[in-house]
C-alpha cells in the first residue's frame, strides 16, 4: 500500500504539468486579446508623433503620419501610436512604420533616425539613395544582415518616417515602401 501511494504522487503530479501545457495556452489565448488584426488594401492608417514640432508654435503644426496600407496585412500591436509594425498576407514581408515630429534640419537628424534599429542590434547603413515620394522626401538604407532587408527615412515638412521591410527581396521592399511613402501625408491628429 505505501507503495501505491509512493507512485501514484509521481503520476499525478506528471497528469497535472500536462494538463497545464495542453490546457492552459487555449485558456490563455482566450483571455488575452489577439495580437494580430487583419488590416485590407486601403485602410489608412495614422501614427501620432512623440515629437514637439506642432507644441511649439512652428510653422508647420503636423504632429501626424497617415498612409494607405497597400495590399492585405496583418498589423501586429505594438503598444504605440508611434509605430505600426505590419506583416503581408501575400508574402513573407514584414513592414514597419515610425513617426517623430519636431524635425527642423533633415540632414542631422537622418542618422538619428537610424539609432533605434542600432539600439535593436540591427546593422543599418545609408546606401547612396535619395528619392521624392507624395509628400515626403529622403534617403534610402539597407540591412545587409536581414533578408531582403531595406528601410528609408523621409521628411516632410517637421515630421519624419522611418520605414523598415524585411523579407523575400530587396526590390520587393523598395516596391513596398515606396507604395506606403507615396500614399503617405503630413497630418495633425
Amino acid at each position: 500500500m505505501v507503495r501505491l501511494l509512493h507512485s501514484v504522487g509521481p503520476a499525478v503530479a506528471a497528469v497535472g504539468a500536462l494538463a497545464t501545457v495542453f490546457a492552459v495556452p487555449p485558456l490563455l489565448d482566450a483571455a488575452v486579446p489577439t495580437r494580430e488584426t487583419a488590416v485590407a488594401p486601403g485602410t489608412v492608417i495614422t501614427l501620432t508623433a512623440s515629437g514637439v514640432g506642432s507644441l511649439s508654435g512652428g510653422a508647420d503644426p503636423a504632429n501626424a503620419v497617415a498612409f494607405v496600407v497597400p495590399e492585405p496585412m496583418d498589423r501586429i500591436a505594438t503598444g504605440s501610436e508611434t509605430v505600426a509594425v505590419l506583416r503581408s498576407q501575400l508574402d513573407d514581408q514584414r513592414l514597419s512604420v515610425s513617426v517623430v515630429d519636431g524635425i527642423t534640419d533633415f540632414a542631422v537628424a537622418a542618422p538619428r533616425l537610424l539609432l533605434p534599429l542600432r539600439a535593436a542590434g540591427e546593422q543599418v547603413d545609408f546606401d547612396g539613395g535619395a528619392f521624392r515620394a507624395g509628400e515626403f522626401e529622403g534617403l534610402t538604407c539597407v540591412l545587409p544582415n536581414t533578408a531582403g532587408g531595406v528601410c528609408a527615412v523621409a521628411t516632410s515638412g517637421d515630421v519624419a518616417v522611418t520605414v523598415t521591410v524585411a523579407g523575400t527581396t530587396r526590390e520587393a521592399g523598395r516596391a513596398l515602401i515606396a507604395m506606403v511613402l507615396e500614399s503617405s501625408r503630413a497630418v495633425t491628429e
